[in-house]
């Protein structure tokens, strides 16, 4: 473990780079059989229908808004997707043809309340704090689909002055599980990509992606609990980075 992080002397050379759905913050999606969105995706049916345009009835619109989900990403390229487009899709289906003041409307109504399910650990924002006292360059990367999820959960949990840069999949507009990702966030930044560790608690969207784009990877754990097969350094608790350190 210490030859594995021994250049990393000066932390002012360091960049720390943070997963942010399940690794720096908590959601209930991070559990599988969550609904969580459920009562979201019943208020954007009740604000379409007030604003005089039909809807067809749907049993459950957050199961019908993930198949369009995965069926688009299904017949275009690999891409990331946005939840602007999704949620226009999904509205069209159900017969309410939305123009598009309203589903900016709705889009902005969806991203608040959805951000609004993130929180972040008083353990974990400590963390935030105390690497940035040590000179540390802290950055985010996320899967959202929309870039402007991540900066208002930030806002929301008052940690926004602790990252330097916010990089989504939106943003940059490759999945991250394609190391491409990583690699445009290297090109950005101008550095060299054995200067950045990434922590994740994904196996495909953070640890080998993230490897095969050059930089460190710790993995955390907390679905395995770091089983002997798993990518070494990993684990299960976010504050024992800082014996990695």
């Amino acid at each position: 473990m210490e030859d594995y992080y021994k250049m990393f002397i000066d932390p002012r050379r360091t960049i720390i780079s943070f997963d942010m759905a399940c690794t720096l913050f908590w959601e209930p999606g991070c559990k599988p059989d969550y609904h969580s969105r459920v009562e979201i995706f019943k208020k954007i049916t009740e604000i379409t229908r007030s604003r005089g345009y039909m809807v067809k009835y749907e049993d459950n619109l957050y199961e019908l808004y993930g198949r369009l989900w995965r069926e688009t990403r299904r017949k275009g390229p690999r891409r990331e997707l946005w939840h602007k487009y999704v949620l226009a899709k999904m509205l069209y289906r159900l017969g309410a043809e939305i123009d598009h003041v309203f589903l900016e409307e709705i889009y902005n109504y969806y991203i608040d309340e959805s951000a609004k399910l993130f929180t972040i650990l008083p353990p974990h924002k400590y963390l935030l704090q105390y690497l940035r006292g040590k000179g540390y360059r802290l950055i985010l990367t996320t899967a959202t689909g929309a870039h402007d999820l991540p900066l208002k959960i930030l806002r929301n949990n008052n940690v926004s002055h602790y990252f330097s840069m916010v990089f989504s999949t939106q943003l940059i507009g490759i999945p991250k599980s394609d190391h491409r990702f990583y690699e445009e966030i290297v090109d950005v930044l101008g550095v060299d990509p054995g200067k950045i560790i990434h922590i994740g608690d994904s196996l495909e969207h953070d640890v080998y992606a993230a490897r095969k784009a050059g930089l460190k990877t710790i993995y955390y754990g907390w679905r395995t609990q770091c089983r002997a097969s798993d990518p070494q350094p990993c684990i299960t608790d976010l504050l024992d980075l800082l014996h990695l350190l």
